[in-house]
């Protein structure tokens, strides 16, 4: 059974953004699958704009396959953006601007040294109290941004002539609060702390600080790269010593990656939210530090330029001249339109797809699912990390308690390749296995029981539905019209456990009327009161129990009506 019933590559879209099936005319909204109690979906390639370094190829029976349209960093990649370089390669009396020259360096004192490990013409020693470099920062660079900073790395080779504490690798921090603000990277207790003060923006707290401890002991006299990277889409904080990973921290509100992402910023938030720059301290490098500093390099990609793509990579660290990357583990994104079932509340039974996995590549999924409509990018419904032929994904609850159930749905595929960049995985054969939640059926033989002094009495037989949560009744003065519903008697649900036996039998008088009135917030229905004489119309839905009392609730269509003309009868006895 086919999801959609047209073709998704007809039309125009954007380059930018794979739109939401919501959205004609390329991706008109086209119901999938059709309303059957359950089925099958095997989903057709999606649009171009939805690929992100990510290509169609077709398989050796034909069959169209997706794999990496680039395996390393030359073109499809977004390459990091080099701010600032600091190679170390002249004595501090040349060094005026950084390798880049996008900054100006207003103090620089160490003492040029070649050898002893170091990389390109030499390395800057640090020993004396006054040594140390002052790199002044630019508004329009990333120092000195005030905006978001993206996905950043900035790392550094040192050598420890001494682990005494509070020794300054780099620091770029500001006090215009009162309080500490921007990042640190330095010695503690023997190890290498990374601290950012302040800079991401978490709701909750109006300061949140993230200071990286673990790791393991360093030693003196002895060459370390460490480096400090944040990946904008993941959320994925860490710290790396030669290479390792020593600790991780996911910066998001979910506490899972890419759901809920802080953003990271220098910038303080004025009384309408907007980032302004309200200070621009100086970056600083090597004070109170006893040892060698060679090849500083801070590198960044801007947010909107990773809002489709996450890449991690690995620095083949052996120059300032070798600014190029080595892929390890690139990645290529499919995020598929958002489609949509016929039903609020379905089950996904399983999710499945088919791989071909040269060695050492990989392939994962994430998939999310809700009631509510939301758009392909959109950020509030959280993505769940799911494996192949995954069952049970409706059995799952949400934040707020709710099962993963819902009407719209969407798919994201990670494609990751082998750390040579040499292989490739494959994916095709998508899709998934659905079961409907169908509205109850309507409530048969109904009857007015009785009709006395406004008042009207029904019955009609249990409706047998497993999930049955309750009843409508419907009312007005017209046919097939309706001015009041019914859905509370006496404070409690008209359901089946109201009454024993086979038939449910209630009364309708004014009190139960003014009693479902006030249920109305809205003030949608007139809610006529009883009169006798008056010929009223009545017809009774069932409901489930699937999110009663939202617009996401299953509701069956109308009994057949009845009408009764409520009457107090003779006064003479």
């Amino acid at each position: 059974m086919k999801p959609l019933s047209g073709n998704p590559g007809e039309g125009v879209m954007s380059k930018k953004k794979c739109m939401q099936l919501l959205l004609p005319p390329l991706c008109a909204l086209l119901i999938s699958p059709r309303p059957d109690a359950s089925g099958t979906i095997t989903f057709p390639l999606v649009p171009e704009p939805c690929l992100s370094n990510v290509k169609i190829i077709a398989g050796a029976s034909g069959e169209k396959l997706y794999t990496l349209e680039d395996l390393t960093y030359k073109n499809a990649s977004d390459p990091f953006i080099t701010d600032i370089v600091l190679s170390f390669n002249a004595p501090s009396t040349e060094l005026r601007r950084d390798d880049t020259k996008h900054y100006r360096i207003t103090r620089s004192d160490y003492t040029f040294t070649r050898g002893n490990g170091s990389l390109g013409n030499g390395c800057a020693k640090f020993f004396k109290k006054e040594d140390g470099v002052v790199v002044e920062t630019v508004k329009n660079a990333w120092l000195g941004t005030c905006k978001d900073l993206g996905s950043f790395t900035i790392e550094l080779r040192f050598f420890p002539y001494e682990l005494r504490d509070g020794s300054v690798l780099f620091s770029r921090v500001g006090y215009f609060s009162g309080s500490k603000r921007g990042i640190e990277i330095t010695l503690q207790n023997g190890r290498v702390i990374a601290a950012l003060f302040g800079i991401f923006d978490k709701p909750t707290m109006k300061k949140y600080d993230i200071v990286l401890r673990r790791g393991r002991p360093l030693s003196k006299m002895k060459w370390y790269h460490v480096s400090l990277s944040f990946d904008r889409i993941s959320g994925k904080l860490a710290k790396y010593l030669d290479g390792e990973e020593e600790e991780v921290l996911l910066v998001t509100e979910s506490g899972d990656a890419f759901n809920g992402v802080y953003a990271p910023s220098f910038g303080y938030r004025n009384a309408g939210g907007r980032l302004i720059c309200l200070d621009s301290p100086a970056a600083i490098l090597g004070k109170d530090f006893s040892g060698l500093l060679d090849e500083f390099r801070i590198s960044y990609r801007h947010f909107e330029d990773l809002e489709k793509r996450t890449e991690l990579a690995y620095r083949n660290y052996h120059a300032v001249g070798r600014i190029g990357r080595i892929p390890f583990n690139v990645e290529g994104v499919i995020t598929s339109p958002v489609y949509r079932f016929p039903e609020t509340g379905t089950k996904v039974m399983e999710f499945r797809w088919r791989e071909e996995l040269p060695r050492d590549t990989f392939i994962w999924m994430q998939f999310r699912i809700s009631d509510r409509s939301f758009a392909e990018n959109d950020t509030d419904i959280r993505w769940y990390r799911v494996a192949n032929n995954q069952k049970k994904i409706y059995l799952i609850k949400n934040h707020d308690g709710d099962y993963l159930r819902g009407r719209n749905y969407q798919w994201r595929a990670h494609l990751v390749s082998s750390p040579d960049g040499k292989s490739a995985p494959r994916l095709h054969g998508i899709g998934l296995d659905y079961q409907l939640d169908l509205p109850p059926n309507p409530p048969q033989l109904l009857e007015v029981a009785a009709a006395g002094d406004r008042l009207i009495t029904l019955k009609w037989k249990k409706n047998v539905d497993h999930d049955i949560a309750g009843y409508k009744i419907y009312y007005g003065t017209s046919p097939g019209r309706y001015d009041g519903i019914l859905t509370s008697i006496n404070g409690a649900r008209i359901s089946n456990g109201i009454n024993t036996g086979d038939h449910i039998q209630v009364i309708i008088s004014n009190s139960v009327i003014e009693e479902n009135k006030s249920l109305d917030a809205r003030v949608k229905l007139s809610f006529p009161f009883i009169q006798n004489t008056v010929l009223y119309y009545i017809s009774v839905s069932a409901y489930d129990s699937y999110k009663p009392d939202t617009p996401y609730n299953h509701e069956s269509e109308l009994s057949q009506p009845v009408n009764a003309r409520p009457y107090a009868g003779s006064e003479i006895k």
